[in-house]
């Protein structure tokens, strides 16, 4: 996850071998207009409670320094700084951009990219993170959120040598490790990113952050077994439970209580425009129908229209970015909240160790992770038969909780496209497409792609995603194409485009060719919802077959191969039959409405009937 600021346990770049909450937090302070006495104690004592995080205290007084000393580079560097901690990365950019023009210090630029850069504000973002490098050259720091920018921005070659000058400059800074490895596993380079975690994690055992970061690369990372992966999850979950009292009463889990509604918790850092929204507005609009009472626990301050469309139908809606894993325990707990469902794994900005607190009665993983999460206080996975069949039972610590259909139910995009006919009709050669991350297509993904190529001397392929807007990373994945005998006049390989734009564009693809052994989710589904079908492969973890359910609940099972030959003859005969591809395009839309895959309201019964029996489960284990 990226440097957004510098920490305050961090080593302080000015090179006193410090915490930078031990030096340059305090004493960084520029020559601003004098000040009386009485003011710099304020001041000080503002900066006190800053470092202890106490930043409504602070606030307030820096507040009183600016109003005796308007133009006071520090307070005004400092609140707004507090405003980019509690999500005001507007005004955090105003008052910082003033107390640079006041008297610049390269510590402001730094807090300044990191507003900017949370606005979305890539370009300028680096440009304040240059800014610092240029007045403290050995700031390793700022090289690091230069790094993240650079990767916000797809300029993958240029965030990785930033991260590591970083590195250079400071070879024990855990967090620049950890970026690094970021970067690398979104090029494809597991081996190595899964080694930068390792490091970071030498220097920084405790960082759950990067142990989640861990977890995720080797989640998909073929060589680590199911029995590897669960142990380190479960070293994780280990980590978790030692910061954690975990509740062991609560006031509202008894059988027969008055009240047959049930509130659930759902903790996200997602509720916005992102696939994890994706398969959850739809959901949201039936909850309460099902007497399903939903309270929102987001874990980023950031909105969107989508944030928007979700917020009605939430009872309750609570930003804990910011508080401790005790407080947001303890408000889960106040708030009575009887099943608590982590919508994020170890995903970005998950808040899986609040779940060791067991601040709910019952506490449920589902949705946007695929395996298991390791952590003891979370009792149930929310999971369907083709995703995990019963013998995989033993790879998760969690109960599997099986849904009677899927365990996704896909949102469909708000546009009026409709299918078109599939272009091999007026082509006459089949159009390919693969629209996954560039992490995702790996060399025995291309070298399977190979051999279809070769069967089908005329087919035509198309890439696209956000990593491609490099011109290096693109130069490089035609070379490993190229390599393999899929030349450059039979590939088109572009950026990421706006939703529409890439919605539209599924009229020039008549077959989507899914990746593995981590296959689409949601551009599955929104191929799907396109008339596009999709090849893919059945793998052996939860990740690995996601695929498999979401074509198998769609009706079409024939498209699921079992292996790699396999792959290769289904892509090559559906490839032959444009018939079938036109026939397709035409029905599947009607086809997937009637499915729980798109039919929120028959999921959602399925949802709540889940809700209900977990906890009753739980109520049964109890006694």
């Amino acid at each position: 996850m990226a440097d957004k600021k510098i920490g305050r346990n961090d080593p302080c770049a000015c090179g006193s071998g410090k915490k930078y909450k031990k030096c340059c937090l305090l004493t960084d302070n520029v020559a601003s207009p004098p000040v009386s006495a009485a003011t710099l104690q304020r001041l000080q004592l503002a900066v006190t409670h800053h470092q202890a995080g106490r930043l409504a205290e602070a606030q307030a007084l820096y507040r009183q320094v600016l109003n005796v000393s308007p133009h006071n580079a520090d307070a005004l560097h400092y609140s707004g700084l507090i405003y980019y901690q509690t999500g005001d990365s507007a005004t955090a950019v105003r008052l910082i951009s003033e107390s640079i023009r006041l008297q610049p210090s390269s510590l402001m630029h730094c807090n300044l990219g990191a507003a900017q850069q949370a606005l979305g504000h890539h370009d300028a973002a680096i440009a304040s993170y240059r800014a610092a490098i240029a007045l403290q050259p050995d700031y390793a720091e700022a090289y690091s959120n230069l790094g993240a920018a650079l990767q916000e921005l797809g300029q993958l070659t240029d965030a990785i040598a930033a991260f590591g000058q970083a590195i250079a400059l400071n070879p024990q800074y855990a967090s620049a490790h950890n970026n690094l490895a970021n970067a690398l596993l979104v090029q494809g380079n597991l081996e190595k990113a899964i080694a930068c975690y390792r490091q970071s994690l030498a220097l920084n055992a405790e960082n759950l952050s990067t142990h989640s970061n861990l977890l995720m690369a080797l989640s998909y990372y073929p060589p680590c077994s199911a029995e590897q992966y669960l142990a380190e999850a479960q070293a994780f979950g280990v980590k978790a439970l030692t910061k954690a009292i975990p509740y062991t009463q609560w006031p509202g889990f008894y059988a027969n209580r008055p009240t047959k509604v049930l509130k659930i918790g759902l903790v996200s850092g997602d509720f916005k425009i992102h696939p994890v929204s994706y398969f959850l507005e739809n959901i949201c609009k039936y909850c309460e129908a099902e007497n399903l009472e939903l309270v929102a626990y987001a874990t980023q301050f950031k909105e969107d229209a989508l944030t928007q469309r979700l917020k009605p139908y939430f009872a309750e809606w609570h930003v804990i970015s910011g508080m401790s894993d005790a407080l947001v325990a303890q408000k889960i707990y106040t708030d009575g909240i009887d099943i608590l469902v982590d919508l994020s794994g170890h995903t970005s900005a998950n808040r899986l160790a609040v779940f060791a607190w067991q601040a709910a009665p019952v506490q449920v993983s589902w949705l946007g992770f695929f395996a298991s999460t390791g952590v003891p206080g979370i009792d149930f996975l929310l999971t369907d038969a083709v995703s995990v069949p019963d013998s995989q039972r033993k790879y998760f610590s969690e109960k599997l909780w099986y849904l009677p259909e899927t365990r996704l139910c896909f949102t469909p995009p708000q546009t009026v496209l409709l299918p078109s006919p599939p272009p091999a009709q007026h082509k006459g050669y089949v159009t390919f497409a693969c629209l996954q991350n560039l992490s995702k297509i790996n060399d025995a993904v291309i070298a399977v792609w190979a051999q279809i190529f070769q069967a089908l001397p005329y087919a035509q392929l198309v890439i696209r995603n956000k990593q491609m807007s490099c011109s290096v990373e693109q130069a490089v994945l035609q070379q490993r194409l190229s390599a393999v005998g899929i030349l450059p006049e039979r590939v088109k390989i572009e950026g990421l485009v706006a939703r529409e734009t890439y919605l539209a564009a599924y009229a020039e693809i008549d077959i989507v060719l899914d990746t593995f052994p981590y296959p689409g989710g949601t551009t599955t589904c929104e191929a799907l919802w396109m008339g596009v079908p999709t090849v893919t492969l059945a793998g052996n973890t939860l990740l690995a077959r996601q695929g498999a359910s979401l074509l198998h609940c769609a009706g079409l099972s024939d498209w699921i191969a079992q292996d790699e030959n396999d792959y290769v003859a289904k892509a090559v005969r559906f490839a032959k039959d444009i018939d079938m591809l036109a026939s397709l395009r035409l029905q599947l839309r009607s086809q997937l409405s009637a499915t729980a895959l798109f039919d929120a309201q028959r999921f959602s019964k399925q949802l709540a009937a889940a809700m209900f029996g977990m906890w009753q489960q739980k109520l049964l284990d109890k006694v």
